[in-house]
């Protein structure tokens, strides 16, 4: 019987993967030696203890309570700590990736030939502006209180395109690309100038230059608040674009 020699590679491949990931498994979950072991037996030394107290510059471990100043990060939303804050750098890196995906879409899209406008009925034409009403207040809503409640700029700016796609369904719009291009620009460039003044102001790119309130209130998250604001722009101009190229006679 002939063996496919591929094959042997492959399975060879596959069983140094498994030991290596077996390896890393175990000492990851073995307490003894140096550094925080995902399972260690004592809370305050894993690193979802630090987030939750918000003690990572300050080891004194004190508990995260309601209306108290104090804390190198604002934010009562545990996800927004971490996202928009510890992680910010690599959230802007994020909208860059949604950016290209869109700008891909609408280069694919460009030479799509426009077919004939199919009217709605007026029943649709008149819920939609209703719908939209709640939609915009609800995705206004998440990105504003993202730092505090369960949301953001990113599930905030879906939300409030998908009440601008629901106008172009329901209407016929001769939309123009060019009014969310400006404002997709504009909440770009706009994470990139306070990403500066972190710099210039502090010391290192997208550190927190504001103050910081007292948690749970609404001014308590420092440049959290104006990165989820742009962050929800840019989603909402993205998302309308692809929206547009697909569905919307552009002028």
């Amino acid at each position: 019987m002939k063996v496919n020699k591929n094959y042997v590679f492959f399975n060879i491949g596959v069983l140094l993967l498994m030991l290596v990931a077996s390896f890393y498994i175990y000492r990851a979950f073995k307490n003894d030696g140096p550094g925080r072991k995902i399972m260690s037996t004592r809370i305050e030394n894993r690193v979802s203890y630090r987030y939750i107290t918000k003690s990572v510059l300050n080891p004194s471990g004190r508990k995260v309570i309601y209306g108290e100043t104090g804390y190198e990060e604002g934010s009562a939303n545990l996800v927004t700590s971490i996202v928009v804050n510890y992680r910010a750098f690599d959230t802007l890196l994020e909208v860059i990736i949604l950016f290209t995906a869109t700008a891909g879409v609408l280069s694919l899209m460009r030479k799509r030939e426009r077919h004939e406008y199919v009217e709605s009925s007026p029943i649709v034409k008149t819920a939609i502006p209703i719908i939209n009403l709640f939609v915009v207040v609800a995705g206004v809503t998440i990105i504003l209180y993202g730092h505090l409640t369960p949301g953001g700029g990113f599930p905030g700016g879906a939300v409030v395109a998908s009440g601008i796609i629901l106008s172009l369904l329901a209407y016929k719009y001769r939309a123009r690309k060019s009014v969310f291009l400006i404002l997709e620009s504009f909440g770009g460039l706009g994470i990139i100038v306070v990403g500066f003044f972190g710099i210039v102001l502090k010391s290192s790119f997208l550190e927190n230059f504001m103050p910081l309130g007292p948690i749970g209130g609404f001014f308590s998250s420092g440049i959290v608040l104006i990165l989820y604001v742009l962050i929800g722009i840019k989603v909402l101009s993205e998302i309308s674009n692809i929206g547009i190229s697909f569905i919307a006679h552009e002028e």
